[in-house]
């Protein structure tokens, strides 16, 4: 996709084979790209921060039994940020929330910072005795946040824009999917999730 234009009562997307692919409703999901292709169909969008995360895979056989959790700040902890963690076929993933560097999604290097792997290693040491013995696995992923870190899912128009959700919303898929489509059918969207929000919506 290389455009996206309000047509009449609806949308046309432009691929990069000059293709316009014409209908009446458009949803803009690219994570930290949002900015280009939702600059010009609608307007409020908050600015977004994109920065570079590095969880890691602590591989362990039981991987898939472990539950999801989230550490917040504070309880002894001297991480910055929450921690959230689950299991997963590639191992026990954890990972600091939002603290890695800015960068830009089409220029980043992807490559894992040693402090930010140590400083996850150590986490697992003082709270994780499951993972005791393993070597964590570094990778490195793009996080998308807004100033409030509530998500954007709201409509303007033919076009359905969801943003700010890179990184931390797979766990709520199928809710913010049925979000989607309620709006994509002209159903009203939650004040919560609103471009040009000006409130936190917490």
């Amino acid at each position: 996709m290389t455009e996206i234009r309000r047509t009449g009562g609806g949308a046309t997307v432009v691929t990069d084979t000059d293709e316009a692919l014409v209908g009446d409703a458009v949803v803009v999901a690219v994570g930290g790209w949002a900015p280009g292709p939702a600059a010009g169909v609608v307007s409020g969008l908050p600015q977004l921060r994109v920065t570079q995360e590095q969880p890691v895979h602590f591989p362990v056989p039981d991987a898939l039994e472990w539950p999801s959790f989230i550490h917040h700040p504070g309880a002894g902890r001297r991480l910055p940020g929450g921690v959230y963690g689950l299991g997963s076929v590639d191992g026990v993933k954890i990972g600091l929330h939002g603290v890695g560097p800015v960068v830009d999604p089409d220029h980043r290097d992807r490559t894992p910072d040693p402090a930010a792997l140590d400083r996850l290693r150590a986490y697992a040491e003082e709270w994780l005795p499951g993972v005791a013995g393993t070597e964590p696995e570094p990778l490195t992923c793009l996080y998308t946040t807004t100033p409030d870190e509530d998500f954007v899912i709201d409509r303007q128009g033919a076009v359905t824009v969801m943003a700010g959700c890179s990184g931390h919303a797979f766990k709520f898929g199928p809710t913010l999917g049925e979000l989607a489509a309620d709006l994509v059918e002209g159903g009203p969207g939650l004040p919560r999730f609103a471009l040009g929000r000006t409130a936190p919506g917490r």
